[in-house]
């Protein structure tokens, strides 16, 4: 079986439709990994998927300690309309029958007010098949049986109810009865003891049969009890998850808000305050270059033109002034050169040019004065000295610009620094979690007391019950009729131990022979037996004598969770799917490079892992990239309350 594609419109928090292809892009890239933070959906996936195949039969809804109709009601999207509803699509590939056949579910629901409807669609190879349908429950049994499911989906929660190993008899006891059939003797047994009881009270007298009417009603208002207080036990043990998950969160924001920031404030504050005044003092530095000549840079073209017009004007001025007194000049030459007979041509020419000369000056005198400067040489004096002062405004307004930046960047770091008004609402958020977690802790106790005291009381007034029946049993054939039940019984219960005995020893080689991959000290269990009556777990250390589980860390017995579950599902002969939700857990680093290396790309051919960035980190995610095959990143948006799925891994986006 291969799950192809998961398409999830409206559920959890994931707004509108979403699309994830889960098929391998090849069998050497067997795992698909899908990352996310806490509260971004990753479970969601994974309980999308069993609702898809199992619907009202997944055990999802218990787990959250409410009803199925409740449940679907609540894993609607909070943005979106309840009549709307949501709807989760599921295609894969499976044998049946011998031949390979395509598979598509679509489960969609709605709620308003207090009722839910479920509509279910199914095709197989392309075509809607209602007979599909309407008999997908019976289906679906032919190649993934919901007792077989838990072997191949399962959460880092169940890993850790399996690792405790002296309350791991209910949970491995399941999975060997659904591995071997066994939940249909179990299931039989129940049904001889209800005609037991039956034909016992068919010869009771009148005072004997309302004695025993009466001890019937107590048997199940007894077991009505029991199961009210097995489902507070469910919701309380809920509550505590997630108290518990809210408190890491709180933890984590807590740290990450004061502590290796906090150090930095004293020397962002001292480099702000620098900052400041030595901005200030460039900015004093630069208004006083503007005071000056710094106006005229504006205008340079305009004083070179107000340079050449002043020294046109003070010409002007010059043969203005002695103008008189070279026309006297003229004058006296002219006739000197006349009293000396200088020939005609040369006096001509003599004459020609002073008059040239004087017409040349009175044209020069004649410049209209604008420039109203009385010497050019001022003119020139500023003009020499604007190219240094251009420089220098450049440089001054360069280190305005990077004192600036500076002093951005550590009011930048000021700001990103909470201060005790912000540490303060993290902190009390912490303890009130501390405080709610203790009190999660203290409620879950009171209900696990009340729920052995609801068993304690089925079995007291059950034996009450059979006291009662046999005390009264008087009939003949009804006492043979019974007489073969409780035959009939003792023969299937001896037909479970030895069916399950026969399994356990191939069970428990293929589970030791996953510890032997997974273990970090390769030789600290050397055998490993089931109970086949009360399915309890027996280890042998390397000296041959028992170990007992306390000697185990929490990360070597979490392995040896894997490694049941390993070995059950090998055991199965399931070529399925594995979907592991939060995979790691509390184990170190040798134990972490372990299951990446050995366990994920061999569980299966195809294997969903859904992690936050602290599980597969950079480290875990280098080590298996070479077998991932798609990659996938959870984002949740908290303005709009949903998240969106990228392509591609926390660091490694598409």
């Amino acid at each position: 079986m291969i799950l192809e594609q998961l398409v999830l419109n409206n559920v959890g928090t994931f707004a509108g439709r979403h699309v994830i292809e889960l098929s391998p892009r090849s069998p050497s890239r067997p795992i698909i990994l899908i990352g996310g933070l806490n509260g971004a959906g990753k479970t969601t996936i994974l309980e999308a998927i069993q609702v898809a195949l199992y619907g009202p039969r997944a055990d999802v809804a218990s787990r959250h300690g409410a009803s199925y109709q409740t449940y679907l009601r609540g894993l609607i999207h909070h943005g979106s309309p309840p009549a709307e509803g949501a709807s989760i699509e599921l295609s894969f590939t499976a044998h049946q029958e011998g031949q390979e056949r395509s598979f598509w579910l679509a489960r969609s629901w709605s709620g308003t007010g207090s009722s839910t409807s479920e509509t279910l669609v199914a095709k197989r190879d392309g075509r809607e098949d209602q007979a599909l349908a309407a008999t997908w429950s019976e289906q679906v049994e032919t190649f993934l049986p919901r007792g077989v499911a838990g072997l191949f989906f399962f959460d880092g929660e169940q890993i850790e109810a399996l690792a405790d190993l002296e309350n791991s008899r209910q949970v491995l006891g399941s999975a060997l009865s659904a591995l071997l059939g066994l939940d249909l003797v179990e299931r039989l047994s129940s049904d001889l003891a209800i005609l037991r009881r039956r034909h016992k009270s068919s010869a009771l007298s009148e005072s004997a049969r309302q004695a025993v009417t009466d001890l019937e009603r107590r048997v199940v208002q007894a077991r009505q009890a029991e199961g009210e207080a097995k489902q507070a036990v469910a919701a309380r043990r809920n509550d505590a998850g997630r108290l518990g998950k809210a408190l890491s969160d709180a933890r984590d924001a807590y740290r990450k808000a004061g502590g290796d920031l906090a150090d930095q404030r004293s020397k962002a504050q001292d480099e702000a305050r620098a900052s400041r005044i030595i901005l200030r003092q460039r900015e004093d530095d630069i208004r006083r270059e503007l005071g000056g000549y710094a106006p005229l840079l504006q205008v340079m073209g305009l004083l070179a033109d107000l340079e050449a017009q002043s020294e046109l004007e003070t010409e002007a001025r010059r043969d203005a002034l002695i103008e008189d007194a070279i026309n006297a000049r003229d004058e006296s030459l002219l006739s000197t050169l006349r009293s000396q007979h200088v020939a005609v041509k040369t006096l001509q020419t003599v004459e020609q040019f002073v008059a040239a000369d004087r017409e040349r000056r009175a044209s020069m005198a004649r410049v209209e004065p604008i420039s109203l400067l009385a010497d050019p040489s001022r003119a020139r004096t500023v003009a020499a000295e604007l190219p240094d002062l251009e420089r220098r405004l450049a440089r001054l307004v360069k280190d305005r610009r990077t004192i600036q930046e500076r002093l951005e960047q550590a009011e930048g770091v000021l700001s990103a620094i909470p201060d005790s008004s912000t540490l303060e609402p993290l902190h009390e958020r912490l303890v009130e979690l501390e405080g709610r977690q203790t009190e999660a802790q203290a409620q879950l106790a009171i209900s696990e007391e009340r729920h052995r005291a609801a068993m304690a009381e089925v079995v007291k007034v059950q034996g009450y019950l059979d006291k009662a029946l046999d005390s009264a049993f008087a009939a003949d054939d009804e006492a043979r009729i019974v007489t073969h039940i409780d035959r009939a019984r003792a023969t299937l219960e001896r037909l479970r131990v030895v069916a399950t005995a026969n399994h356990l020893g191939r069970i428990s080689s293929l589970t030791m022979e996953a510890l032997g991959m997974l273990l970090r000290k390769e030789h600290l269990i050397t055998d490993l037996r089931i109970d086949p009556v009360t399915y309890t777990l027996s280890l042998t250390g390397l000296d041959g004598r028992p170990l007992p589980p306390t000697e185990l860390s929490a990360g070597e017995r979490q392995l040896l969770a894997v490694a049941l579950l390993w070995g059950l599902a090998r055991a199965s002969g399931q070529p399925l799917p594995v979907v592991i939700d939060t995979p790691l857990g509390r184990l170190d680093s040798s134990h972490r490079h372990h299951l990446l290396e050995r366990y994920f790309p061999q569980a299966s051919h195809q294997v969903i892992l859904l992690s936050t960035d602290t599980e597969i980190d950079e480290v875990a995610y280098t080590r298996i990239e070479q077998r991932i095959g798609r990659a996938y990143h959870l984002e949740f948006d908290p303005a709009t309350n949903a998240t969106d799925i990228i392509e591609g891994y926390f660091w490694r986006r598409s």
